[in-house]
Formats: structure tokens, sequence, C-alpha cells
């Protein structure tokens, strides 16, 4: 793997974290749920192998690839 990969890749896994998060908290907000379960470490984890190993998957599928060139 790459460097430049691997860069994407966290960058990828931390948006995920984010959206994720943002996502969860305002599904339980609008259900009337607690939101404490939200804020516990394995669930950013998740989210974060979630996007960096969708990412690495991706690219070595071609996927990464095959979409840079239906958007050109």
């Amino acid at each position: 793997m790459n460097k430049q990969l691997f860069i994407e890749g966290i960058i990828v896994g931390l948006s995920v974290i984010v959206m994720g998060t943002i996502v969860t908290y305002s599904f339980a907000k609008y259900s009337g749920k607690n939101t404490s379960f939200i804020w516990n470490p394995g669930m950013f984890l998740a989210l974060f192998l979630t996007g960096f190993l969708l990412h690495i998957v991706y690219d070595y599928a071609g996927l990464n690839t095959l979409y840079c060139k239906m958007k050109k």
C-alpha cells in the first residue's frame, strides 16, 4: 500500500466518523432516544475502520479508478 492511498484512507475514515456520528445523533434525537451511546470509542473505531477499509478495498478493486473515468 502506498503512502497516498494510506493518507486517503485515513481521511475517508475520519470523514465517516464525523458523518456517522452526526447521522446517528440526529436519528437518536429525532426518535427521542438517549444519545449517550454514541460517545464511545468502540463506535468511533468501527466507523473509522468502515471508511478506511472500504476506501482501500475500492482502490484495489479498481472502483476508484472506474469512478474517476466515469466523471471525466
